[in-house]
């Protein structure tokens, strides 16, 4: 059995505490970062009507009959939905990692932060497939009937997002059980 209490745990305790606080810190600039870059591109796509149109028509090859102002707006507005997730995502990640950076391994309001970003990856997953499908009939609504589109696409990102919104909550429930039982052991001794 190995001793975890000599000096050189303390070592390698410390060493992993400063490599997480690093990460930490990185994964909190990134966090911030992201979200910066999502929230100019979509302040550029709304001042720039072309690119929003373009932007929006993206999963339509070939339209034939360009979508009117209204349809351009009503579109533009659904694909708020989806970047709105991703900052507020990002938001509670970036509180996450400020969390893990400031304290030890296990704190109590980090399986609150995971459950909420859980809940906003598995929402981003369904948003990016329901916005999608709504944005491809609004683009090519003003199409006579036959030469509408309707385009239902689950990728890689969709799928990815889900599966990374079960972590989270996998990871939560693994770290209140951490945290219970970690008050249950101070309280023996």
């Amino acid at each position: 059995m190995q001793n975890d209490t000599g000096p050189h745990h303390d070592a390698s305790r410390e060493g992993q505490i400063r490599k997480l606080r690093l990460i930490a810190h990185v994964a909190e600039w990134v966090a911030l970062g992201g979200m910066a870059l999502v929230v100019a591109y979509s302040a550029y796509l709304w001042s720039n009507p072309i690119a929003l149109t373009t932007y929006l028509q993206r999963d339509v090859p070939g339209l034939t009959i360009a979508p009117d102002g209204s349809a351009v707006i009503l579109a533009g507005l659904l694909n708020v939905i989806p970047t709105a997730i991703f900052v507020a995502a990002m938001w509670v990640a970036r509180s996450l990692f400020r969390v893990l950076g400031k304290s030890q391994f296990l704190d109590p309001a980090a399986p609150h932060l995971l459950v909420r970003l859980g809940g906003l990856a598995i929402a981003a997953a369904g948003a990016g497939v329901v916005v999608r499908t709504l944005v491809v009939l609004i683009m090519t609504s003003a199409h006579p009937p036959g030469q509408r589109h309707l385009v239902i696409a689950i990728g890689s990102s969709e799928i990815s997002a889900l599966v990374a919104g079960l972590l989270f909550l996998a990871f939560a429930l693994m770290v209140q059980e951490s945290l219970r039982i970690e008050d249950e052991n101070r309280s023996i001794v």
